[in-house]
């Protein structure tokens, strides 16, 4: 996925993603002197995907156990 089509989905962490397989790309065909610079910027970029909170995947089942404790909530409440 493009950094561009992956900003146009609004989702921080695949953007990110994006942002860091670009970085590592090019730092493998940048020139020695730029090098670091990118290096720098795949840091701060695989910093930021560790700092995210982790998607909480939820199953089918999982959901709608949720809604069914929710109506029974809100029927004896």
């Amino acid at each position: 996925m493009t950094i561009q089509a992956a900003a146009a989905t609004n989702d921080r962490r695949a953007t990110l993603i994006a942002m860091r397989d670009k970085l590592a790309a090019d730092m493998d065909e940048a020139p020695p002197a730029v090098v670091a610079q990118i290096a720098g910027r795949l840091a701060a970029v695989l910093e930021e995907i560790d700092g995210l909170p982790d998607a909480q995947k939820v199953s089918p089942l999982d959901e709608l156990n949720r809604r069914r404790q929710d109506r029974i909530s809100k029927a004896t409440g």
